[in-house]
C-alpha cells in the first residue's frame, strides 16, 4: 500500500513516447532541496479539474505512487488519484506519503549506510493493477526510504529482510548534473514508524551481510479481494 497527498503546482500536459498522457505537476520540498516533479494520470476518481487549469494553477492531490513498468528506462513517478483532485487560491504545503510493506536492503542501500545515524532501505509494497503503466496486481513497487537518528537506530535493530512495517515521511529529489528526470526518494518523518511481527532474525542488517533477493520478501496484509483495480 501507498498513499501520497500533496500540495501541488500545474505545469503542463504531456505524452510519453509510448502514447501516456499525464499532467506534469511540482510538490515543493520540504526545508532546502528541488521541488519533486510527478505525473498525474487521468482517472474517474481525479475529477475533471486538470482540464480547466492554466500554468500555476494550485492543486490538493491525493493517490498512489506507481512507476513505469512498459518502459524500463522511465524513472518517473506517477500518480493515480484516489480522490477528486481540488483547485485551491493559494499554495497548500503538503507533502505526505504512506508506505506500508516489507522491508529490504539491497546492494546500493548497504553502500550508503555507514553509521548508525542515516538508516538507508527499501521498502517492497503492492498496489491495484494499472494497466496504462502495464502494472499487474502481482508486480512489486519498490521505494527508496532514509531515515535519520533516533529512527535510524530503531530500525538497525528492530527490522530485517521481509519484516512487514508502516511509514510516514515526506517526497524528496535530486537530480544529477546532466539528467533531465530526479532521483526521488522518501524520508521517514520523525517518529511515524512502525514495525509488525516478529523481531527474529534481526541480525541479517549488519551492512556486510548478503542482501535477500527482492523476489523472496513476501508483502502480507493485501489480497484480491481487499482492493480492486482502478
Amino acid at each position: 500500500m501507498n498513499t501520497v497527498k500533496a500540495g501541488a503546482k500545474y505545469v503542463g500536459e504531456g505524452t510519453t513516447e509510448h502514447g501516456i498522457r499525464f499532467t506534469e505537476v511540482t510538490v515543493s520540498a520540504v526545508g532546502k532541496g528541488e521541488d519533486i516533479k510527478l505525473r498525474v494520470l487521468s482517472t474517474k476518481a481525479g475529477g475533471d479539474a486538470l482540464g480547466s487549469c492554466s500554468k500555476g494553477a494550485n492543486l490538493i492531490i491525493v493517490g498512489r505512487l506507481y512507476r513505469n513498468r512498459a518502459v524500463q528506462s522511465d524513472y518517473n513517478y506517477y500518480v493515480v488519484p484516489t480522490q477528486r483532485i481540488e483547485v485551491v487560491p493559494c499554495p497548500v504545503p503538503l507533502n505526505t506519503v504512506t508506505i506500508a510493506g516489507a522491508y529490504w536492503l539491497n546492494d546500493n542501500d548497504k553502500k550508503l549506510n555507514q553509521d548508525d545515524q542515516r538508516h538507508t532501505f527499501t521498502m517492497l509494497t503492492s498496489a491495484p493493477a494499472n494497466q496504462l503503466l502495464s502494472h499487474e496486481y502481482d508486480d512489486t513497487l519498490s521505494f527508496s526510504i532514509t531515515s535519520w537518528s533516533y529512527d535510524a537506530q530503531r530500525i538497525l535493530q528492530t527490522a530485517h529482510t521481509g519484516r512487514q512495517m508502516i511509514i510516514e515521511g515526506y517526497l524528496r529529489s535530486y537530480t544529477p548534473a546532466g539528467k533531465d528526470t530526479g532521483y526521488i526518494s522518501i524520508n521517514v518523518r520523525s517518529g511515524i514508524v512502525e514495525m509488525f511481527g516478529s523481531k527474529e532474525r534481526k541480525k541479517e542488517n549488519k551492512i556486510d551481510n548478503k542482501s535477500d533477493s527482492a523476489s523472496k520478501v513476501v508483502i502480507q496484509g493485501e489480497n484480491k479481494a481487499e482492493e480492486l483495480p482502478i
